[in-house]
């Protein structure tokens, strides 16, 4: 039974996108530092691999990190996406790059322990069977995960990204597909922390929607971590599509965030 306080729940939500062991191509330039994390990779197309995802900066120098971040996403091709939350400085970074122009949805930081509650009596979907992925499905998981993300022309740079998060020792990294009828349906990743995981990634097919595939693959990852006693799990919702369904299903929401998005001019 985990005796977290409200606070620690909240720094492990913070914490858990800036994990080293998330899946990253080799050609990925990360930057992090204790008031900085972002991430650039010019051969992937969208945000995926291309975010700042933690951001504490000066007021004399805030200006002056935006220009500097829309140049060099900008100079590949790629959006500006910026993560911004009660840990983001200077306090006002929505109304700046609101300013820019960016455009933004909104995000939950939630959360709940595994091993009690309604986590813990989420029973498994009968119609929708949950396999963990290894070598030998990653190729249909892969190409399951880039259709509904709509991810074009990066298959072997993902299937490097995944490949090499799967042999890491020690390995954080656990990849779960849903399968209605031996296809996979729906693809979620789970990394796994200190004490807690990260939940990241579930998607499910439109053909496939409201056979309960996501709860089936929340449910999985649930069970996975609290088999290994890990107490708690946390997640990054869309407020607008998985944010409810999280929150009837049990999870606690311990922020509310913002991403921001700006796109490169049209060419």
């Amino acid at each position: 039974m985990i005796s977290w306080t409200f606070e620690q729940k909240v720094d492990a939500a913070v914490r858990a996108p800036l994990h080293p062991g998330l899946p990253r191509a080799r050609t990925t330039k990360l930057i992090a530092r204790p008031d900085w994390h972002q991430l650039h990779t010019p051969d992937a197309p969208g945000s995926g691999l291309n975010e700042i995802a933690f951001s504490q900066i000066g007021e004399a120098d805030v200006e002056r990190a935006i220009d500097e971040a829309i140049a060099t996403y900008h100079a590949t091709g790629h959006a500006v996406k910026w993560c911004v939350g009660p840990w983001t400085r200077p306090a006002d970074m929505n109304m700046r790059l609101e300013r820019r122009g960016f455009t933004s949805w909104d995000v939950r930081g939630m959360g709940c322990a595994t091993d009690r509650g309604p986590a813990a009596e989420l029973p498994l979907v009968p119609e929708i069977e949950v396999v963990e992925v290894d070598g030998a499905n990653l190729d249909a998981w892969l190409a399951t995960m880039l259709s509904g993300w709509s991810v074009r022309g990066a298959d072997a740079l993902y299937r490097d990204a995944f490949t090499t998060a799967l042999a890491a020792r020690p390995r954080h990294v656990h990849l779960f597909g849903a399968l209605l009828g031996g296809k996979i349906v729906g693809t979620a990743a789970l990394v796994v922390e200190d004490g807690f995981g990260y939940l990241t990634g579930g998607q499910v097919l439109e053909e496939a929607r409201g056979r309960k595939a996501y709860r089936a693959l929340i449910s999985a990852r649930l069970m996975f971590l609290r088999e290994r006693g890990h107490g708690y799990a946390v997640t990054h919702a869309r407020e607008a599509t998985s944010a409810p369904i999280l929150e009837r299903l049990g999870m606690e929401t311990l922020f509310r965030s913002k991403c921001w998005l700006l796109e490169p001019p049209q060419r």
